[in-house]
């Protein structure tokens, strides 16, 4: 798979555990957007996300996930403007499970465990 099929893989995943926990979800239209999805609970509550889709950290012993907190644009890494986005919704693609991750959480490179609990998305601050 190329980076924007696994872009639109990550971002299915998160939708449907989304979807699946009670969620409705809005997907941006704009392709330089810093928001990936705005997703609002039953109580009209709303989280700006960033979508993520990470494969495991293939030499390491453990399965684990590199999650920098940039992005990659026009071929260059950029920091993320955090002011923009509530955190991430990272899909782990061996694990097949989606992490929720505050901003808070990273200052600038989380090593993910897919078996750790990060929390949900109704903590977000």
């Amino acid at each position: 798979m190329n980076v924007n099929q696994k872009g639109v893989k990550g971002l299915i995943k998160v939708i449907d555990n989304l979807q699946e926990s009670g969620y409705y979800t809005f997907p941006a239209f704009d392709d330089h957007s810093p928001i990936d999805i705005i997703a609002v609970d039953q109580n009209g509550k709303s989280y700006r996300l960033q979508v993520k889709y990470r494969e495991s950290d293939k030499h390491k012993k453990a399965e684990r996930y590199s999650f920098p907190a940039s992005s990659v644009v026009n071929g260059k890494r950029v920091p993320i403007d955090k002011s923009m986005i509530d955190g991430w919704a990272v899909y782990l693609a061996e694990a097949n499970k989606v992490v929720y991750i505050k901003k808070s959480m990273v200052s600038s490179t989380l090593t993910i465990d897919p078996s750790k609990d990060y929390g949900r998305l109704s903590e977000f601050g």
